[in-house]
């Protein structure tokens, strides 16, 4: 049967004009395809020697790994990064927390064996005896040989020339040390040359003829996993170690160095009853990673990733080595001079000649990091219960962005009184996700946090829009969980034994039915609300509303800058949120979907959260403070949570991350997710924790506490006595410390809230300065 093979337009051609043609082609395969593969940082002048029939690129995103304290030959300490290609969640928190650790016992040291680059030509003879006599001309003109290989490189340098004789064909290993580059087109080129002259030569020298010869009769094991380039050579042999305290496996890996040992040992019997190829973890991710990174060739991951692990146990902890006998890597050829791997090369100290030795020493540090990280994880439960997810539903038909259009924001405004002419999409500026959509985002696909979108009315004017996708507060607590499987495996457990009591249950709903309430009664103190939407069916809760834009803020996103919160201001605010409280009370105007959150039901969780911190924080020197956290939860645990003040609609997340501050001095109140019963003090606690710089003044705190005062007592009455209000302000500022901010300090190992020491000291001020206060 003959088929007619059309082929693709430019096939081969690397000029501008054969790319047009091929980009016009594309188009007939795929409608738009050009346009997402399209390079805009890649010249065709670049990579005339590195592709055929370019059409564009593949985007990987680019993780930062390190820093890494790598100690060098002459006992020079450095602390190094790299960045890994990657789309495998977890990947690059994992090999930093192992990196962290290393680091934390002293660093790693690595030693290069040696580094080579095979190529092994084919001959076949008429029989054995040729072969033999092939065999011994070859090592009597070893010199010559190498002479001709060498003419033809600057840098590869022939060590041996290995026979192996297989009956009437020959198989010559050429073994080259190639400097700085990975060394496979160097050595074909140089043993090609080598193989004419070899072939001119040996039919003169001794009239056997040559029946047949080929540059590569697959003995180089190129891009394959053999045991002979294991235990031979090829690429860089490189060798790191290090040593693990005890005491940074216990507090960084959440682990001890006995089990660490043990399931070590334990496994071993298993990869040899399978064959496998080496023992390690998972050291693929950290090569693969970084070789995308940096312009290595792709083909070689799987034989770079031999690795041998090698754990003993210590008195002081742990001594950890890795051998990767087959590292194929160079900083000079191949992809390392695009501009994204020459650039990640240079971040690393590794761009150009002479660099390979450290750049293959890295490589090893970093591959080692991963292997400590993810043997801990498995060994304390963490590498399963940070992939688990608390519940499982049946298939939902989930919102997809490419659902939200023109059309789709027009119907969903239904508070919005001007008539739309049409509707834009503005993603130039990125919103950022509050804590918990961080978190949620890491354990869930839907389309979850915002989109931005401008309104046009019929007059011209234009409304910024902001779409909030919310997640179900069950999808909150697998984020929540995720967080806490990385940090502790008991931790996780427990949070997740308490979460139908926890305050981010049903958070999805809680937050529409405050902003629809607070919509009723026209309370301006927030965003412009046009519209929510519900479809629990399809798992649908979104909130549309006005943007804020920073440039018409006083204050946006204010919560590491107390200085800029004026007591005025301060006080405006509790202004603000005092017209919810007395709106909201639980006895005359509930919100029915909204229930008061019971802290002694949780009081196991906060236990495990302040011991956790406790050891984490150690160099806070805050020994007291922990123990004053326990002294609460044990009061509360005996005597109950009993404050004196009605129960209110409380923020319960009331602080500079959700409020911001207008030009004309309104505050504008968001995010209410976490909106609770409770006291108002609750609230007014968590403000001044944030607002108040560290060293504030104990007369500005007084007359803020004086003023929020009267506000309460009106929602009381007038027997609700100022020692009463400095009894409720305690037991809020208590259940904030004990509630919150250990939750902030725990997410803080992972995710750095550089506000959360602040917060922490000032929160004890204040509770300071109520014991002195009458």
């Amino acid at each position: 049967m003959k088929i007619k093979y059309q082929q693709a337009a430019g096939r081969g051609l690397m000029n501008q004009t054969a790319f047009d043609l091929r980009m016009n082609y594309l188009e007939t395969l795929s409608k738009d395809i050009s346009k997402v593969v399209k390079s805009e940082s890649i010249a065709l002048s670049q990579i005339q020697n590195n592709i055929e029939s370019f059409i564009g690129t593949v985007e990987i995103p680019l993780g930062l790994i390190g820093p890494l304290l790598f100690i060098d030959k002459n006992n020079k300490t450095e602390l190094v990064h790299s960045a890994i290609a990657t789309t495998e969640g977890a990947l690059v928190a994992s090999l930093n927390r192992g990196a962290k650790a290393i680091s934390e016992s002293g660093g790693f040291e690595a030693h290069i064996v040696h580094q080579k680059m095979v190529r092994t030509p084919m001959y076949t003879f008429k029989r054995l005896s040729e072969s033999v006599a092939f065999d011994e001309w070859i090592k009597s003109n070893f010199k010559k040989i190498k002479d001709q290989a060498q003419m033809h490189s600057n840098h590869a340098e022939l060590l041996e020339i290995a026979s192996v004789i297989l009956g009437k064909i020959v198989h010559l290993k050429f073994v080259y040390s190639t400097s700085d580059a990975s060394g496979q087109n160097m050595t074909t080129s140089c043993t090609w040359n080598a193989c004419l002259w070899i072939e001119e030569n040996f039919e003169l020298a001794t009239s056997i003829e040559i029946l047949n010869f080929v540059i590569e009769g697959n003995g180089a094991s190129d891009k394959k996993v053999s045991f002979y380039a294991m235990q031979n050579g090829r690429g860089c042999h490189v060798i790191s170690e290090c040593f693990l305290t005890n005491e940074v496996i216990e507090k960084t890996l959440r682990t001890n160095a006995k089990e660490m040992f043990s399931s070590y040992t334990h496994s071993l019997s298993i990869s040899r009853l399978d064959g496998m190829v080496g023992h390690n973890v998972n050291v693929a991710n950290a090569i693969a990673g970084i070789y995308a990174s940096t312009g290595q060739d792709l083909a070689c991951i799987h034989e770079s990733s031999i690795g041998i692990l090698q754990i003993e146990l210590t008195d002081e902890g742990l001594y950890l080595s890795l051998v990767l006998p087959n590292l194929v890597v160079g900083t000079v050829g191949g992809g390392t001079h695009l501009p994204v791997p020459s650039k990640i090369l240079e971040l690393m100290g590794c761009k150009g000649a002479g660099k390979i030795e450290r750049f293959a020493k890295l490589i090893a540090g970093f591959a080692l990091s991963i292997e400590i990280s993810t043997l801990a994880a498995i060994v304390s439960g963490q590498f399963a219960r940070a992939h688990q997810k608390l519940g499982r539903n049946k298939p939902v038909k989930w919102l997809l962005r490419s659902e939200v259009d023109a059309d789709f924001i027009k119907t969903h405004v239904p508070y919005f009184h001007a008539e739309i002419s049409s509707v834009s999409f503005n993603n130039e500026i990125e919103v950022e996700n509050g804590i918990l959509t961080d978190l949620t985002k890491k354990i869930t696909k839907k389309a979850i946090g915002f989109i931005q979108a401008d309104l046009h009315d019929i007059d011209g004017k234009k409304h910024p829009l902001l779409l909030k996708s919310k997640a179900l507060g069950k999808e909150v607590l697998d984020g929540l969980h995720f967080m806490a499987s990385n940090v502790s495996v008991g931790l996780a457990d427990i949070l997740a034994k308490h979460y139908e009591v926890l305050e981010y249950k049903d958070n999805h709903t809680k937050e529409i039915a405050v902003y629809e309430a607070l919509q009723h009664i026209g309370y301006p103190f927030m965003p412009i609300v046009y519209g929510t939407k519900k479809d629990s069916e399809r798992e649908i809760y979104l909130i549309l509303m006005e943007r804020l834009a920073s440039e018409n803020m006083l204050l946006i996103n204010s919560e590491s800058t107390p200085e800029k919160w004026t007591l005025p201001i301060i006080k405006k605010t509790i202004d603000s949120i005092h017209l919810v409280h007395t709106n909201f009370t639980y006895e005359t105007n509930k919100i029915l979907s909204i229930a008061p959150f019971d802290i002694e039901k949780v009081l196991e969780l906060y236990t495990a959260f302040v011991a956790l911190n406790r050891k984490d924080y150690d160099y806070l020197i805050a020994d007291d403070r922990f123990d004053e956290l326990t002294s609460f939860i044990n009061d509360w645990s005996t005597n109950g949570y009993q404050p004196k003040s009605k129960l209110t609609l409380i923020h319960n997340d009331f602080n500079p991350r959700n409020i911001a501050i207008r030009a004309n001095g309104d505050p504008c109140i968001y995010d209410w997710e976490l909106a609770t019963y409770g006291i108002p003090q609750r609230d007014i606690f968590e403000l001044l924790a944030f607002t108040l710089t560290p060293n504030f003044e104990s007369s500005d705190a007084i007359d803020v506490l004086k003023h929020h005062f009267k506000q309460v007592q009106s929602l009381n009455n007038q027997d609700y006595s100022w020692s009463d209000y400095l009894y409720d302000l305690k037991l809020g500022g208590q259940a904030f410390l004990v509630s919150r901010v250990n939750f902030y300090l725990t997410g803080s190992i992972l995710m750095n809230y550089p506000f959360i020491e602040r917060v922490f000291a000032t929160s004890f001020k204040i509770l300071d300065l109520l014991k002195k206060t009458t």
